[in-house]
């Protein structure tokens, strides 16, 4: 007669779930598969680098290289992200690192010293080509902006849980005369965002 058949392996431990049977079959196949817990914290940090640019070029006209070396873009820019990171530890998300920082290191940007080195650290982020943002693309094209989703998803989450966002806020309103053609894309549009916060 056959040997018997081997015993049934252990029972899965636990935490065993879904995303780990799935993960375990495509092992079977010879493919990969991580497992995370922090996709809304890995999606809300997409938004703050995204929501940290796009506008602003879209604005201003200016291009990546242009707004590395604006040190007005770059306060701007810096104090997005770190209204954005607020609001992301705020809700308890898992925020991962935002344009190669962590999200606390953005949030503490109001301290001198993380402040500089941020300034430092967003001078030399300019890339080998000046590009536009995908929103400033869009504005070029004559097409409706983001900004509602972007900045506007900031400043919302940011009312809900108590966290001010003047940067975004003052974004969102240039932007909105953009996409109503009261106000043309221009760089005098980073002096407006500047004369909006004062």
């Amino acid at each position: 007669p056959p040997p018997p058949p081997p015993p049934p392996p252990p029972p899965p431990p636990f935490f065993f779930n879904h995303n780990t049977a799935f993960a375990l079959s495509l092992g079977l196949v010879g493919s990969e598969m991580c497992i995370r817990d922090s996709l809304p914290g890995e999606r809300w940090a997409k938004l703050c680098q995204n929501g940290m640019g796009n506008a602003i070029s879209a604005m201003s006209t200016l291009g990546s290289q242009d707004m590395a070396d604006n040190i007005d873009c770059r306060r701007i820019r810096i104090n997005l992200a770190k209204e954005g990171a607020k609001v992301g530890i705020a809700q308890g998300l898992k925020v991962v690192e935002i344009g190669g920082k962590s999200a606390e290191f953005w949030a503490d940007a109001d301290k001198g010293d993380v402040f500089e080195e941020l300034d430092d650290y967003m001078a030399s982020r300019g890339g080998s080509v000046n590009w536009l943002a995908s929103m400033a693309q869009d504005v070029h094209k004559g097409r409706h902006s983001e900004i509602d989703f972007m900045n506007g998803l900031i400043s919302q989450k940011g009312r809900e849980f108590g966290v001010p966002t003047p940067y975004n806020d003052a974004v969102i309103e240039a932007m909105h005369g953009i996409d109503n053609g009261s106000v043309k894309p221009d760089p005098s549009n980073v002096d407006r965002v500047m004369r909006l916060i004062a």
